[in-house]
């Protein structure tokens, strides 16, 4: 299995992976260059979010990925809750990681604000992997879906890294994901075959609910013959086998932990080893392990709830009320799905 794919289906993984309140350093690592995004994707929590959009702190993160190498780590993507293309050094952050011998980097992105120019740099620079997340398979379906009218764009930037690659003869894999949303769920044969000819391979994952972020939204979105997520005996084997950076610096549980309410700890002030055995993040592996989630982000993840929650670290995350946050949730796919 693909490291790409891996990272993308992690559910399903972590058979014989050591469940414990200190397991070993991860050999993966998520890097959040950006929290911003060009984008407003339908089911995506990126568009409702209110904590402060911002980009990573070069020095923080060349330090950061010191560490993470020397500590073992072998594989690094930059991207999370935000489009990784956004942090105009994402060339530098590249070749820094393949200089520090990162075995395998890359990014998942919308494709929409690169240029050919740029993805050929990206790829000089050292990118081994490259998906693009294309959720629909139509002009149409896509401004619906993505809320911006770039297929014409992105679909040229696909183009141009498959034929960059052949012709350059380029190691790098180039794959495409399709959250399949209740709305667009009719084309996917028609996206194998616009999308299938450029790509290595392309994922289908079925619109789920980010981390609780998007829970109200679900039954307006999820689609009618939903596909149902490994759980690794249940327990979400994120936080403990991949290593999870925000754009602020701090070290949190989770891939889409929007408002930071999965933070345990702040390296600005602390190593990344230390970080990864701080009693914030033992608690929090302690809470997972004993399936005690309910009052959490977590929680309304793992156990499909809604409930008013707290964050792990108060003065890490971006409060807000999620009551609420649900409430006008709903009222803002239902407008777009209606207006669309």
């Amino acid at each position: 299995m693909s490291v790409s794919k891996r990272a993308e289906s992690i559910w399903g993984e972590g058979k014989g992976h050591p469940y414990v309140e200190i397991p070993p350093f991860p050999k993966n690592m998520l890097i959040e260059l950006s929290n911003g995004c060009n984008h407003a994707c339908v089911f995506c929590a990126n568009p409702l979010m209110e904590r402060k959009v911002g980009r990573i702190n070069k020095d923080l993160l060349e330090r950061v990925m010191r560490e993470a190498r020397q500590l073992g780590t072998e594989e690094i993507g930059f991207y999370t809750t935000g489009e990784p293309l956004v942090h105009k050094n994402l060339e530098d952050f590249t070749e820094q990681a393949s200089t520090l011998g990162f075995k395998y980097i890359y990014i998942s992105t919308n494709g929409a604000m690169g240029t050919p120019a740029r993805f050929k740099k990206l790829i000089d620079a050292g990118m081994n992997s490259i998906k693009f997340s294309i959720n629909a398979g139509s002009r149409e379906s896509y401004k619906q879906v993505h809320g911006k009218d770039d297929w014409d764009k992105v679909l040229e930037n696909l183009k141009f890294v498959a034929d960059y690659r052949k012709q350059e003869k380029k190691n790098i894999k180039l794959y495409a994901s399709f959250i399949i949303s209740k709305n667009v769920e009719h084309e996917i044969e028609l996206y194998k075959k616009v999308i299938g000819p450029f790509v290595d391979e392309i994922y289908f994952v079925p619109c789920g609910n980010q981390t609780g972020n998007m829970s109200a939204a679900m039954t307006l979105l999820t689609p009618d013959t939903p596909v149902s997520r490994g759980d690794a005996d249940n327990v979400c084997p994120l936080p403990f086998m991949r290593l999870h950076i925000t754009v602020e610096g701090y070290m949190t549980l989770c891939c889409t932990d929007y408002q930071n309410y999965l933070t345990v700890e702040d390296l600005n002030n602390t190593t990344l080893e230390e970080a990864w055995k701080c009693d914030n993040f033992i608690n929090a592996r302690k809470m997972h392990l004993e399936k005690k989630l309910e009052g959490t982000l977590c929680g309304n993840c793992w156990l499909g709830k809604m409930d008013k929650i707290k964050p792990l670290h108060k003065e890490l995350s971006h409060e807000i009320d999620f009551v609420k946050f649900y409430s006008k949730q709903k009222k803002h796919v239902t407008k777009r799905l209606l207006k669309e």
